[in-house]
């Protein structure tokens, strides 16, 4: 197949921090190419992969001097390119959002959007005036939460990753608990070092911090690292991330959010690393509570628990099992071709296919 990936142009692709479309963007457009197909990647241009690659942006736009008002113009160009070149598709697959839909309507060639973020009331009746585009959920609580009503959600496929890279090393001694992720509210960076003072343990934190959540990093987090009671590392790349995940006891996620999907959690798994989260959007669907980690509905329940012995109780290679049976990067691609295929045989699927 001539497939086209979109990718959103935020981060490069692969991101070399933060970035979770962007990596699973890649992970799937490097499979898919590994399969033996044709594809071209719409990414910045400083982004890396087997595929043909068209660039807009000449690195991610988060990390560049361009102004945010001027992003929509880097999405809009990279759009006229894909309509530029669409006859040399078969399908589309739009990662970008809501602002690629129009474009997708008005092309003759079948598209696949994948939602990667929760649909917001701003863009809401975007979603809704292309609903009968084929949409693509990250998670059956995504599909539940996101207007399935409105929108025609014809396949649920969880995000894979690259999991023989997060193999623990047996000889790693674990002694921190990790908070990865961007330090903000929603993530939970406040609750995470209140759960690591509660159950005497140190916190290692490694994320970035937008700067609209510069006033929450400082009044929440800042203190506690000038305290000394969190290891405050930053944003870091993908072989410091492995090694965080390897030495930690457990990685905390009390998310205050309904979470799409959740790399973290993945990953955490994929390196035996059990995961505590607070129970919402798709955390039961990725961690079994009890078994890869603990799942509860409240920061005193998941205190209490890690304390009981509870969570000793679990082991790392149910999380390695785990993470290696649902959340490959293989798998991935092996659904997103088949869907393809559908889609080329039908155009427009039924909801639920």
């Amino acid at each position: 197949m001539r497939i086209a990936q979109l990718a959103p142009l935020t981060e490069s692709v692969p991101p070399t921090g933060y970035g979770g479309t962007e990596l699973v963007v890649s992970l799937l457009t490097e499979e898919l190419v590994g399969f033996g197909h044709d594809v071209t990647l719409f990414a910045c241009a400083d982004s890396v992969t087997g595929a043909r690659l068209v660039g807009t942006a000449s690195t991610g736009l988060r990390l560049s001097r361009q102004p945010p008002h001027r992003w929509a113009a880097f999405d809009i160009t990279s759009l006229v390119k894909l309509k530029e070149m669409s006859g040399e598709f078969d399908v589309i697959h739009n990662h970008m959002g809501y602002q690629a839909l129009p474009m997708l309507a008005s092309l003759n060639v079948p598209s696949v959007t994948t939602n990667h973020n929760p649909v917001k009331d701003y863009c809401a009746p975007v979603y809704f005036a292309y609903g009968s585009l084929n949409y693509v959920a990250i998670s059956e609580s995504y599909r539940q939460l996101n207007y399935p009503e409105r929108i025609n959600y014809c396949d649920t496929i969880y995000n894979g990753i690259a999991v023989e890279k997060y193999q623990p090393s047996v000889a790693t001694e674990r002694r921190y608990l990790l908070f990865v992720g961007r330090i903000g509210a929603d993530k939970g960076a406040r609750e995470a070092i209140e759960f690591a003072g509660r159950v005497g343990l140190p916190l290692k934190m490694a994320g970035k911090v937008d700067g609209a959540d510069q006033e929450y990093f400082e009044k929440f987090v800042l203190p506690a690292v000038q305290a000394g009671l969190v290891d405050f590392l930053g944003e870091v790349g993908e072989a410091e991330k492995i090694a965080l995940y390897a030495g930690a006891i457990a990685v905390v996620y009390p998310i205050r959010f309904d979470e799409p999907f959740g790399l973290v959690m993945v990953e955490a798994m994929a390196s035996g690393t059990p995961v505590i989260a607070l129970d919402r959007g798709s955390v039961k669907e990725l961690v079994l509570d009890g078994v890869t980690g603990l799942v509860d509905s409240t920061l005193e329940n998941l205190v209490r628990r890690f304390k009981d012995g509870t969570f000793e109780q679990i082991e790392s290679r149910a999380c390695i099992h785990r993470a290696r049976h649902h959340f490959g990067k293989q798998a991935m691609a092996r659904k997103y071709e088949a869907l393809y295929q559908r889609v080329l045989n039908t155009d427009r699927l039924p909801a639920g296919v």
